[in-house]
């Protein structure tokens, strides 16, 4: 059988090296190899590699047909590349032992480079589930834009025309948007657009996240997901390159994916391929081979000549780096503040606050902006935070950032307060609690006096107050020895995603003449920095500058 054949050769070549690919690649090949070689066989193994219902799709494919490319006008089971294959059989291989209809990998994903083939590839696995799942079942395809989710109905379509043997089954409307039906199994394939009010009375068997990676919140794909409660064999597909956004769903996907793969985190039910080139090999051909496993030399000739470009060129580099390389950028610049790959090497699951004596550090707003209560102490030449923040309910349906506040309030990273606008006189007493809530003291409270200039005043009845005066005079210096730091590893803090993103849209406003340097949005509609300054505010009350001369204390140590 061509599919099998060619998935176990696959899987054979990945674990011997002889095919370059990444890590992740190579473990879901030995998870497909000893599932389907020794697994299967025990008794207390749920599933089971059905190679007759695989025969079906391997002959259905003989009715296939290529409508573009190099093969165009060819059948499409003869020309299937190996991981092709491998993806295929991840799909329809396996099954549950006590409900043969029901597939066990559920979860499939491909993140991939472009021009590899994946809207085709992807065409051809919709259009088999039509022919063979249940009657009456519904398959959708999510993008953020109709426009953009009707791309994989295009390909869909191409298929059809190309393959008479099985376009006599189906009837298609004629809008880009409209519906694709099987005349057999009364199935129907549907774009959808990317409003998860309008997904929820849906009913879909499967749905594919098309370009998943540009989404960064899950509201839309949770519709999806959550319409599928009642269905008998529930499948979600997403397929993706790589952007350069902060924040992407992606992300976090394959964090999860990754955790499955090295054993932390058991789920029976994912297949998932992730190709990327890996970052020391983001500027050579172990790189392009482990994103673009489709092994066309034309196409590789052409990332070729994109790298040149993008080595010389430095406004097509990220262009090379997320569409040819496949790794996501965080709003990369060359102006931004940090790196935030060092940034994060800093992060811990918690940071202890029990009798440490700790600078709050407030960075206040009215409506859009973030109010940023940060907590921060020097211990052991280290420094250590805890970031929080606060957003009034009411700015949430304006507000332009795509950020799901809400996932971030129920992860702790934030506090949504009711009404318009932030209260002063709340956060106050928030600051007011720290010390019981923590066992800690606090030693000084800091903040720019904008709006909260009243409060400081209530706060330096019990508390050390500073005014903090957002000026380069004041904030270069400190600015600059805070990202030394972080470069250094001396700055640890506790995990916050949102700390993370206002992190990554600073960049480093340098003021002429004097090379003296002050924090700015990267994207001022749509980003924020203010959990960001308010660490800057607190790292400022803490840091100290040993090599610098004081002239007072040089005047002091003077015998007179």
């Amino acid at each position: 059988m061509i599919l099998l054949d060619r998935a176990l050769k696959y899987c054979d070549d990945v674990i011997s090296g002889e095919e370059v690919t990444t890590w992740e690649v190579k473990r879901q090949c030995e998870i497909f190899l000893e599932d389907y070689r020794i697994n299967q066989h025990k008794k207390d193994f749920k599933y089971y590699a059905d190679e007759n219902k695989l025969k079906k799709i391997n002959n259905l494919l003989k009715l296939f047909n290529y409508a573009t490319g190099f093969v165009a006008g060819k059948q499409v089971l003869e020309h299937l590349v190996n991981f092709q294959c491998f993806l295929l059989c991840g799909v329809f291989l396996f099954r549950y032992k006590d409900k043969p209809y029901k597939f066990k990998n559920n979860d499939i994903t491909l993140f991939i480079s472009r021009k590899n083939a994946k809207t085709n590839l992807v065409a051809i696995i919709f259009i088999l589930l039509m022919l063979t799942e249940q009657q009456h079942s519904e398959f959708y395809s999510i993008c953020l834009t109709k426009e953009l989710a009707s791309e994989l109905r295009k390909g869909m379509v191409q298929l059809l025309e190309a393959s008479p043997y099985i376009n006599k089954y189906f009837s298609i409307s004629k809008t880009f948007t409209g519906k694709i039906e099987c005349k057999i199994t009364k199935n129907f394939f549907q774009p959808r657009t990317a409003e998860s009010g309008k997904n929820n009375s849906i009913r879909p068997c499967a749905f594919v996240s098309d370009e998943h990676g540009n989404f960064q919140e899950a509201s839309n794909f949770n519709a999806m997901k959550g319409g599928q409660k009642n269905v008998l064999n529930p499948l979600v597909f997403r397929t993706t390159t790589a952007y350069e956004i902060f924040a992407s769903i992606m992300e976090t996907d394959i964090d999860y994916i990754r955790g499955v793969f090295n054993g932390g985190i058991e789920d029976d039910n994912q297949f998932a391929l992730l190709y990327y080139a890996e970052e020391k090999h983001l500027w050579d051909d172990i790189g392009m081979y482990q994103s673009n496993p489709l092994r066309i030399e034309e196409n590789y000739e052409i990332i070729r000549k994109n790298r040149k470009t993008a080595s010389l060129k430095p406004t097509v580099r990220n262009e090379y780096i997320t569409k040819d390389m496949n790794n996501f950028l965080q709003n990369s610049s060359s102006e931004n503040y940090l790196d935030i790959k060092l940034w994060k090497k800093g992060e811990v699951e918690k940071i202890e606050l029990e009798g440490k004596n700790v600078v709050v550090a407030i960075d206040c707003s009215l409506t859009t902006d973030l109010t940023a209560m940060n907590i921060i102490y020097k211990e052991d030449d280290k420094y250590y935070l805890k970031a929080h923040a606060f957003l009034p309910e009411g700015s949430l349906p304006n507000r332009m950032e795509k950020i799901d506040y809400r996932e971030m309030a129920r992860l702790g990273y934030c506090t949504i307060v009711e009404g318009n606008y932030i209260d002063y006189n709340l956060l106050e007493n928030e600051i007011r609690k720290i010390e019981d809530k923590y066992g800690c003291n606090i030693l000084l409270i800091c903040s720019d006096p904008y709006n909260f200039i009243q409060n400081l005043q209530n706060l330096s009845n019990d508390y050390e107050v500073e005014v903090v005066k957002q000026t380069y005079t004041e904030l270069s210096a400190p600015t600059k020895a805070f990202r030394n730091d972080v470069y250094g590893g001396k700055v640890i803090y506790q995990r916050n995603k949102l700390l993370d993103w206002c992190m990554s849209n600073a960049k480093a406003k340098a003021r002429h003449m004097t090379g003296d340097i002050m924090l700015e949005k990267v994207n001022k509609n749509k980003t924020r920095i203010d959990l960001a300054v308010a660490t800057i505010f607190g790292y400022s009350q803490l840091y100290i500058n040993e090599d610098e001369y004081d002239a007072i204390e040089a005047l002091d140590s003077q015998d007179w």
